[in-house]
């Protein structure tokens, strides 16, 4: 399961059971239609592993945490934490 974050405050969600490790762009980033679901900034696609393989074999559309959610992803690559942020 997907979820829309920004990165200007909320970055690097960490789920009660699901851990995300990194992060799509949707479709014209910044100037998308996702919005962060926590505030009004544009969000970026917060994926679990499973996902990033997903991506990998050409999946760009991914489900968020209701059925209604689906966000689109644009072919940048994802985006994974950077080291120095690794063991926060």
């Amino acid at each position: 399961m997907a979820l829309s974050r920004c990165l200007e405050t909320h970055a690097w969600p960490k789920g009660r059971v699901i851990k995300y490790v990194g992060y799509l762009k949707p479709i014209g980033y910044p100037e998308t239609s996702l919005i962060c679901g926590l505030c009004d900034n544009p969000g970026v696609i917060w994926i679990e592993k499973e996902d990033v393989s997903a991506y990998r074999t050409g999946q760009r559309i991914f489900n968020g945490p209701h059925t209604f959610t689906r966000m689109k992803a644009d072919n940048t690559g994802v985006h994974s934490k950077p080291n120095y942020l690794k063991n926060r």
